[in-house]
């Protein structure tokens, strides 16, 4: 004969407890903003800023590109879910989710698809004026928007400069994507490491040659960081689209042993320490010494003089020598 199953029924009625409904919520990929978030969400829901229910990140850990997305998320105090793919798979994956490129971040808001840190920056301030990301006095807007599109060249360029480097430090590529894996991604990721930066490398156009040349104008382009800092451009007391789009690059060539030394002592390492401190990874000594020859010799004290003919922008409350003196949490 077979025993009964229990069942709900069969649960005295003054033991029965009402089942826990379904948690369809969406969380952070960190826990909370604390009490700047509970802020922010608190006035946007007063304002009646129309954010829709259901915000997705689609991204790969290691991603400096992808390091801008979420922090401009943060910014603006959004929850949002994160979509991890593999990298590498993630090109095929994005296509066939309907996304027009294969590129990441991407964002999903409701029903409406975004990709690339440039347009995502613009989503957002239109979702959510709050904390905006472009000021709205039209000459700083567009000097905001030049310093952005500066910097998507800036990232593409320190992509090709870590490849170049991951081909020759076999750990480099597994200690920056695998930081936010399980164990089995993080075997499955060390194993196809050296595929994988094979393809990205052809993908991004990251030569020895593309390497070598960014490399030597590496310091034209920290000089360029630095007197825009000077101006009152980046680093203000007001952090905007071109810091975020800056800063996570900066962070990624600190972890570069080679790199490291003649970055750690300029204003653009103060802003990436204030916007974007929590990249992981590490990039062993790997380039030629010849590869890092005009880095030496750019070694001397960096004056960040404005070039000439170009007017500054008048230099924002509270910031001292490139450096704000209010907040300086990420996405203060």
């Amino acid at each position: 004969m077979r025993r009964p199953y229990l069942t709900y029924r069969c649960i005295p009625a003054r033991l029965r407890r009402s089942p826990r409904p379904p948690q369809f919520a969406y969380r952070r990929y960190c826990a909370t903003l604390g009490t700047l978030g509970r802020v922010v969400r608190k006035r946007l829901r007063e304002t009646g800023a129309k954010v829709p229910a259901k915000v997705k990140l689609y991204m790969f850990p290691g991603s400096n590109s992808v390091y801008t997305g979420r922090l401009m998320l943060d910014h603006k105090g959004i929850d949002y879910k994160l979509v991890k793919l593999p990298p590498g798979a993630h090109a095929f994956i994005m296509l066939a989710l309907g996304f027009e490129t294969m590129g990441v971040p991407a964002l999903k808001l409701g029903r409406r698809r975004v990709q690339g840190t440039r347009s995502i920056s613009r989503a957002l301030d239109e979702m959510v004026p709050e904390r905006p990301l472009f000021p709205a006095d039209p000459r700083l807007r567009k000097a905001v928007e030049d310093a952005e599109r500066w910097g998507e060249e800036f990232q593409n360029a320190t992509r090709r400069i870590f490849y170049c480097g991951a081909r020759r430090d076999r750990q480099a590529f597994a200690s920056v994507v695998t930081a936010e894996r399980g164990l089995p991604m993080r075997l499955v990721l060390r194993a196809g490491a050296p595929l994988i930066v094979r393809l990205a490398s052809g993908a991004h156009h990251a030569s020895d040659d593309a390497g070598r040349e960014d490399l030597a104008l590496l310091p034209e382009r920290l000089d360029q960081i630095d007197r825009w800092i000077g101006e009152g451009r980046l680093n203000a007391a007001q952090l905007n689209a071109a810091d975020f789009q800056i800063a996570p690059n900066v962070s990624a060539l600190l972890l570069c042993e080679d790199l490291a030394p003649f970055i750690a002592g300029r204003p653009a390492a103060v802003l990436a320490r204030r916007v974007a401190p929590d990249y992981v990874g590490h990039l062993r000594r790997a380039f030629p010494p010849d590869w890092l020859a005009p880095l030496q010799l750019s070694a001397s004290p960096h004056a960040a003089a404005l070039p000439v003919g170009s007017e500054p922008l008048p230099p924002a409350a509270g910031v001292v020598d490139g450096e704000a003196a209010t907040d300086k949490r990420p996405g203060a």
